[in-house]
């Protein structure tokens, strides 16, 4: 099986695009596909998550104001019971010292405690609800406040359903207007994970190096466009006993293939088999102790093209570059003979990624 290196540059960039908007709820794009397939389900399972969310909280509310109420019940028939207890210990007392005394002194004092106890239970009966009241205060006004928030909520049902779900809406909106812009990114991290997945199945020798990047310290002249190369980016760079092969993906329908707007991959593919040339064959093959010496000469690294095509591919044929279908894509790279050992293929491989970026 293929050793395998580096993550696919279409999967860095969704998961970068999604951390930047603050996103996380996305582990594949499969998860993203399946967002966007049941996107219409999904806003609808919103309004009814949230009316039934608003359902609950009123529920507590109500359930916590019915405590609050039976609280204050229990609370104002305690009090009262005290109440009652102390004004009916008063009683007894007048009562008792109602009865005749053993002598005018005893009965004079009797009298004297007699109008203070009386005193004390009418200003004990008078005050009575005050009392209650004060005692209870604490507990009627956290009631007061319950039913208060209930009765709210209750009447402005309408309102708060409706400004909650257009608050989820506009969350749930933006991830789909953000999952819409990643379709392209999409649609190529699925065509770069297939076609990594095919070039697995090779034998042990190979190495695939998945989103090679290297900015060139000096741009290197492209005389075929006169222009300068300043760096190289390859979906996925292949390291074999016969060489070096640039893959770039492509996911297109059979419409893009036909569209002119569309950049050529074979032109992209050319420009960057040639950076990549001078880059590897300007030393002598033993420069980077990648290739052994043969005693005719400095050996020359092939580098071959491949355009991978997931869907669809063109008839026609082009220079230099094999445009391959996945089924076809491993039976094209093991056709060509082997010119490396293995240690010079994990050589070749080790100064690759040691300057992908």
């Amino acid at each position: 099986m293929t050793r395998i290196h580096g993550q696919i540059e279409s999967l860095k960039r969704i998961r970068h695009t999604l951390d930047k908007e603050g996103i996380s709820r996305f582990n594949s794009t499969g998860d993203i596909n399946c967002f966007l397939q049941s996107y219409d389900n999904q806003k609808e399972e919103l309004f009814f998550t949230t009316e039934r969310n608003y359902d609950l909280e009123l529920e507590a509310l109500q359930s916590k104001a019915t405590q609050l109420g039976i609280e204050h019940s229990v609370l104002k028939n305690n009090v009262e019971n005290q109440l009652n207890h102390r004004i009916s210990r008063l009683d007894d007392r007048c009562s008792i010292l109602s009865r005749p005394a053993k002598n005018a002194v005893i009965e004079l004092l009797n009298w004297y405690q007699l109008q203070f106890y009386k005193g004390v239970r009418f200003c004990l009966e008078k005050s009575a609800n005050y009392l209650i009241r004060q005692q209870t205060k604490n507990n009627k006004l956290q009631l007061d406040r319950a039913l208060k928030k209930v009765n709210s909520f209750s009447i402005n049902r309408q309102k708060i359903i409706s400004e909650r779900f257009a608050a989820s809406f506009k969350e749930l909106e933006h991830i789909k207007n953000v999952c819409d812009g990643l379709y392209p990114l999409i649609a190529g991290a699925i065509g770069e994970n297939l076609v990594a997945k095919e070039l697995e199945n090779l034998s042990d020798d190979c190495v695939l190096i998945n989103d090679f990047s290297l900015n060139l310290e000096r741009p290197i002249y492209y005389k075929k466009e006169n222009t300068r190369i300043y760096s190289i980016q390859i979906d996925h760079l292949l390291v074999t006993k016969a060489g070096v092969f640039i893959i770039e993906t492509k996911n297109w329908s059979r419409d893009s293939i036909d569209r002119y707007d569309l950049r050529s991959p074979v032109k992209q593919i050319h420009r960057t088999n040639y950076a990549l040339f001078v880059l590897l064959n300007s030393m002598s093959s033993n420069a980077y102790g990648t290739l052994q010496e043969h005693h005719w000469g400095d050996q020359r690294l092939p580098i071959r093209n491949i355009v991978a095509m997931v869907n669809h591919k063109p008839k026609a044929k082009f220079k230099h570059v094999a445009v391959k279908k996945l089924n076809e894509l491993n039976d094209y790279i093991e056709y060509f003979e082997p010119l490396f050992n293995s240690k010079e293929v994990c050589n070749i491989a080790d100064l690759l990624i040691s300057w992908n970026k």
